[in-house]
């Protein structure tokens, strides 16, 4: 009973064995048209020689230069050219002191608005005309 139990029959298929794909006869070598040689392969190394790369570490520029709110000559941190500064103007501290303690003496009526508006209150900012590389800030306070 138990080699009834345990034993099935498999059927066996047999497959027929594939042939490699052939090209059409319309590609044979016998159409006219040779195919080129592939080109010929050295086994030797080929020796590349690699030039040494020099890197030039150029010292930083400090810049030294006495900076107020007109435009200054130095030389550009950045792009290390003489240059001129280009000078932008900003509110700063003084600015906002001075409209403060003009409000509370009196003048509320706008006078108190006045060193908020003129060039003499305000914190400079000194830039590289050229690539636009902030420089400086000199500050009022």
């Amino acid at each position: 009973m138990a080699s009834e139990k345990g034993c099935k029959e498999i059927p066996m298929v047999m497959y027929e064995a594939r042939q490699e794909p052939s090209a059409p006869e319309y590609c044979s070598q016998g159409g006219g048209y040779e195919y080129p040689a592939p080109p010929p392969y050295s086994y030797r190394e080929t020796a590349t020689v690699e030039q040494p790369v020099y890197l030039v570490s150029q010292p930083p520029i400090i810049v030294a230069g006495i900076f107020s709110s007109r435009p200054t000559s130095t030389i550009c941190p950045s792009c290390r050219q003489h240059i001129t500064t280009q000078v932008t103007y900003r509110l700063g501290k003084l600015s906002y002191l001075l409209c403060t303690s003009l409000c509370m003496v009196g003048c509320c009526f706008g006078c108190c608005f006045v060193p908020l508006f003129v060039r003499i209150f305000k914190d400079a900012d000194h830039y590289c005309p050229y690539c636009q590389f902030h420089i400086y800030r000199y500050k009022r306070l």
